[in-house]
């Protein structure tokens, strides 16, 4: 949680910058540092999920929370399985099953509502997990999803489409207090994602 939320000052830090661009040499290119703040915070989001869901996978696995019927559904490799079967106090079992999981999941990208749930799963042996996170964060369930899926649809319109509007070469507008908001709503949501699935363990 400590490196998400550094992750997340990281990116806020992006609005400064543009704040000084703006307020001395107006750079036609500062609003691509609000892009890049938008970039940056869901990283962080995607990368605070694959931890939680690794270190909770591992921890299913060494008996130190109860397993999900996602988990126990989940196959592994020939090739896995005989390096467990192989392992040695230099290389314990945790450590080849930590292996495989990350191998797993970092083809994943947990950006997505429904890939959050999906991940989460794992983990959380919640149904309604989007109405418990929502709850927390003082919103309906709908309005969550839908505000974690347009950020991340305006993330991959940055990453893949440089942010072009199609048929008009010109860039999406984007504004200072717009992404302000989303890094606060990755911030939080990913705040009470770690809170609901610790005391749910």
């Amino acid at each position: 949680m400590t490196l998400f939320q550094e992750n997340i000052e990281q990116a806020k830090h992006l609005t400064s910058l543009y704040e000084y661009l703006e307020g001395s040499i107006s750079s036609p290119f500062s609003d691509d540092l609000l892009r890049a703040q938008i970039v940056y915070s869901v990283s962080a989001f995607d990368k605070l999920l694959h931890d939680i869901i690794r270190i909770g996978i591992i921890e299913i696995f060494t008996g130190k929370r109860p397993p999900t019927p996602k988990y126990l559904a989940e196959s592994i490799s020939i090739a896995t399985y005989n390096e467990l079967m192989s392992a040695t106090k230099k290389n314990p079992k945790e450590h080849i099953f930590e292996e495989a999981v990350f191998k797993k999941l970092k083809t994943i990208s947990y950006q997505e509502p429904e890939k959050v749930a999906e991940g989460l799963s794992y983990i959380w042996n919640e149904k309604q997990k989007w109405q418990q996170i929502a709850l927390k964060m003082e919103l309906d369930d709908k309005t969550a999803k839908n505000t974690l899926k347009l950020i991340a649809d305006r993330r991959n319109s940055i990453v893949h489409e440089a942010d072009i509007k199609p048929g008009t070469n010109k860039k999406y507008s984007i504004h200072q207090t717009d992404i302000q908001s989303i890094t606060d709503f990755l911030g939080q949501c990913g705040k009470e994602i770690v809170g609901l699935v610790v005391l749910s363990s």
